[in-house]
């Protein structure tokens, strides 16, 4: 599924977005090892350098708790019940949402 910006209508950003459906659980575990990842000293400076490299990720203005997990930047948006969604931005620009059935429709 790719899917917009609630705020948006420009066809733009819906090329390389993807929703990715898992398990609740397994979309809690991904926003720990985030969170996590976020949390070390140097992440501040590594989302910077990828985002020098690589650009900006589709929904900068809403995220949170940014990292660089390998090659792939990580980091979190709020959805409108307060649940944490997991996105995964690629250095090509393609990006991967990460949300549980139950959330998959409301979040975009």
């Amino acid at each position: 599924m790719t899917t917009a910006d609630p705020g948006s209508n420009r066809e733009a950003d819906l090329e390389g977005v993807e929703i990715i459906t898992l398990e609740a659980r397994a979309v809690d575990e991904m926003v720990g090892k985030i969170r996590a990842a976020a949390a070390v000293p140097e992440a501040a400076a590594a989302v910077e350098a990828w985002r020098a490299a690589h650009g900006d990720e589709h929904w900068r203005d809403r995220g949170h708790d940014h990292a660089v997990v390998g090659e792939t930047l990580m980091y979190l948006h709020d959805a409108p019940d307060g649940m944490l969604v997991p996105h995964a931005t690629y250095p090509d620009g393609t990006e991967k949402i990460y949300t549980d059935v139950e959330h998959a429709e409301s979040l975009f």
